[in-house]
């Protein structure tokens, strides 16, 4: 005769470990948060800065319209403005200009596009959008911008975990982190690599 409490012992473990799968399953197949937002630029508002937060993984920042820029930092206050003459360092992660001219769904050949990926833990952060025409030289934007990411959700949150920024092999060459590339010497041996070897790295 079959031992009754060997049985439901087993059948309570088979239902605990299917719950947990059905958990662990709702949780990694949550998508990532996301967001469309209009932008509206002029001599008054020359930028816009959207206050977000991360709690791990990847994202995709576009924007679209008549020439955009896209600033990417970490933190949540941004002081001044980065011209085109400022290089990506620190808390500054990333910046983008028509990189999303060449993909299928664009408004212009000149889209703007970021996208990385950041370890697990939560952090903050601000996109930033402007007009190249006051990026590179200061002249007031009257723009319209229509922006799309992924991968943020709007707002802040507690910071648990610094998080280590990384960027597709082309996006790397411009943002760092001030932690793991404090002398410089990371982005040196990178742009070696690229120079000699960058025809043959996708």
């Amino acid at each position: 005769m079959p031992n009754l409490h060997v049985l439901k012992s087993n059948k309570l473990t088979r239902v605990f470990l299917i719950s947990l799968g059905v958990v662990a399953a709702s949780i990694t197949c949550v998508n990532p948060a996301s967001a469309d937002e209009s932008v509206s630029l002029d001599a008054t508002t020359v930028y816009r800065d959207f206050q977000v937060y991360s709690t791990g993984g990847d994202y995709v920042i576009r924007v679209f319209g008549d020439d955009p820029v896209i600033q990417l930092y970490r933190g949540t206050s941004i002081a001044g403005f980065d011209l085109y003459t400022v290089a990506v360092s620190g808390d500054f992660l990333a910046r983008n200009d028509d990189g999303g001219g060449n993909l299928a769904d664009k408004v212009s050949i000149y889209d703007a596009y970021l996208s990385g990926s950041f370890s697990y833990g939560s952090g903050n952060y601000v996109i930033r959008i402007t007009s190249f025409d006051y990026w590179a030289g200061g002249e007031a934007p009257t723009e319209s911008y229509s922006l799309r990411y992924t991968g943020f959700s709007s707002g802040t949150v507690t910071t648990t975990t610094r998080q280590t920024h990384s960027l597709s092999f082309s996006n790397s060459l411009y943002g760092s982190d001030e932690l793991s590339d404090w002398d410089g010497e990371l982005r040196k041996t990178v742009d070696s690599i690229n120079k000699q070897w960058g025809s043959l790295i996708k």
